[in-house]
């Protein structure tokens, strides 16, 4: 039992206005006003309860049960309208249920209750409001099971001794109760919604308006519906009992109904009927479950990995055109399925790819399904995974070299759109080679004279990381193997740096004229790559860096910065590199 913040501090203010003042009259307005706990006895007739027996027919009140109140002094004012009791216990005899509220101070006096059951949607005076749902959960659900005391009952003022109000809560609606007799459920498994259409204009659910102080009055729909909907998580199969409440009235006609399982329909049944729904009868109904529907397709998408760095929320998948073919919020199981009933030409998405989109709270990423050759009316297994913020293996790159390497004059740094060479678009380069399918090559070089040291800087530049979403800030893990190479003097080795920025376009490598010190060219910040070891070999990438990246947002690019270390105090040269190949950004949590 819950009582309002606003009852509790009348409480509160009876209670310190009482001990505060030792001359308080008893019939004073502030007396009248305070709080109580009051109590009221209710026969259990044989039809006054609302939840149900053993027996499947007989119910009764349970712990909990809530009651609305109506109070209405000599005078014809109403003190008491729609006041919420809850059911606390049964007499010893269980021929009396106990209801407890904690209303204001009743005036001393006769007054005629009226009863409703369950607490209604809205109250205006003595007119109340409940609501039969279209979509129900198949038990005997008290909150559908409405009641009105059958004659006002007349008595005194409430207290804390319990008050009896000698009158009979009678049933409201109508209750029909579906049995699924053994060998009738041929849909031959487990169903977990079941749904019947009642002929058109039927209206056996939706609001129904009572008024309490008159119950015998017929009462007013609104918001009707035809259709009901059983949904169950246990679900329903041969010797299950579904309740489903009705408003009272007519059905003639056909009446209509289907199940589903976990993904598939059965197929339509119907039977003609011509009943009376009374309020307060059941109807039983032996139900039999017709056979599963034929014609199913279905493309069922595991996810198996989540390499994003955080889980994701909701996932939604399109067809190669970019249609959204379905839309699911994120399950234990990561499984999602796109099915069809009915006649349907599963050709049109034969060997073609769906994009599978992962939206989590700071990114969207995108995967992709290859769908193959789609039999139809068949279920089509397919399993994806939950791919990186950004990732890239240099698996479509082609063989080629840009000033990689190059005579002792080779101190180009242009940069180039690496599209062109098999990487997506965004990739650009300066000093870079690539070979077909393997890995990428980022390179410097030194030239060495009397005077001192030059070095040239190459670089790679990634693109933006545009799965992190608009106006987010993000930490991110980047982890890439690497390792080096080299030609000319050994004196020389590769040095690396990797960073990030915000410039968009190719960015050119620099040179360094007689300088020992470490440069960069628009890099917002940069950690060095050590230690590097020297392969001179594309096919032995043996290294693994990881950094740890913040406040990173879609317009961030990565930036790896390479020239050569080192001096030979001779007249000498050297181009250094280090490859590049497996670089994975998740999202750092």
């Amino acid at each position: 039992m819950k009582i309002s913040l606003s009852k509790l501090l009348l409480m509160v203010v009876a209670v310190v206005a009482v001990a505060c003042s030792s001359e308080v009259d008893s019939d004073s307005p502030n007396f009248k006003e305070s709080i109580e706990k009051v109590s009221i006895a209710v026969p259990t007739a044989a039809d006054s309860r609302t939840t149900i027996d053993p027996d499947g027919m007989t119910t009764r009140w349970a712990t909990g049960d809530k009651l609305a109140v109506w109070a209405k002094n000599s005078a014809g004012d109403y003190v008491l309208s729609g006041a919420q009791f809850m059911m606390h216990h049964y007499s010893k005899e269980f021929d009396y249920a106990f209801f407890d509220a904690y209303i204001p101070a009743m005036a001393e006096g006769e007054y005629t209750y009226y009863l409703s059951y369950p607490m209604p949607k809205t109250v205006n005076r003595t007119e109340v409001t409940y609501s039969v749902a279209q979509t129900q959960s198949g038990i005997y659900d008290g909150k559908y099971d409405i009641m009105l005391a059958e004659v006002p009952a007349v008595a005194e003022a409430l207290s804390s001794s319990a008050t009896t109000l000698n009158t009979v809560m009678r049933h409201q609606m109508h209750a029909v109760k579906i049995t699924i007799p053994e060998g009738r459920n041929l849909y031959d498994g487990r169903f977990y919604r079941l749904e019947i259409t009642f002929p058109e204009g039927s209206g056996v659910v939706g609001d129904i308006t009572f008024d309490v102080a008159n119950p015998e009055a017929k009462p007013t729909y609104s918001n009707l519906s035809n259709v009901v909907t059983v949904e169950s998580a246990e679900g329903f199969d041969t010797g299950s009992e579904i309740w489903v409440f009705v408003l009272p009235g007519s059905v003639d006609g056909d009446v209509s109904y289907r199940v589903r399982g976990e993904r598939r329909h059965s197929n339509v049944a119907t039977y003609s009927l011509s009943k009376e729904f009374v309020k307060g009868h059941i109807t039983p109904i032996n139900m039999a479950i017709p056979t599963i529907y034929p014609y199913y397709s279905a493309a069922i998408i595991t996810v198996e990995q989540n390499n994003l760095g955080e889980e994701y929320n909701t996932v939604r998948v399109y067809d190669a055109n970019g249609g959204l073919l379905g839309e699911y919020p994120r399950n234990d199981k990561g499984v999602y399925i796109v099915d069809y009933e009915g006649e349907f030409d599963c050709d049109q998405y034969d060997n073609t790819s769906w994009r599978v989109e992962f939206d989590s709270e700071h990114a969207i990423v995108s995967s992709y399904v290859a769908m193959g050759d789609m039999t139809d009316y068949t279920s089509h297994n397919y399993t994806t995974d939950v791919p990186y913020l950004f990732f890239e293996d240099f698996s479509t790159i082609t063989d080629y070299s840009r000033d990689i390497v190059t005579g002792a004059q080779g101190t180009t740094t242009t940069a180039y759109d690496l599209s062109s060479y098999g990487l997506r678009s965004g990739w650009t380069g300066a000093r870079t080679g690539g070979s077909a399918g393997t890995a990428l090559r980022v390179g410097g070089r030194v030239d060495e004279v009397v005077l001192g040291t030059t070095r040239t800087y190459g670089r790679l530049d990634s693109p933006a990381l545009s799965g992190i979403k608009s106006g987010v800030k993000i930490a991110v893990k980047v982890s890439f193997n690497y390792s080096g190479g080299r030609d000319g003097s050994s004196k020389y080795s590769p040095w690396a740096k990797i960073g990030y920025h915000t410039t968009a376009g190719n960015i050119a490598g620099h040179t360094t004229t007689f300088s020992d010190s470490w440069s960069t060219n628009g890099v917002d910040m940069e950690v060095d790559i050590t230690p590097i070891e020297v392969t001179t070999s594309w096919s032995s990438i043996t290294q693994e860096a990881t950094f740890v990246f913040s406040d990173f947002t879609n317009a961030h690019r990565l930036a790896w910065v390479v020239t050569g270390t080192g001096r030979s105090y001779s007249i000498t040269n050297g181009n250094n590199w280090i490859y590049l190949d497996n670089i994975k950004v998740q999202i750092a949590n």
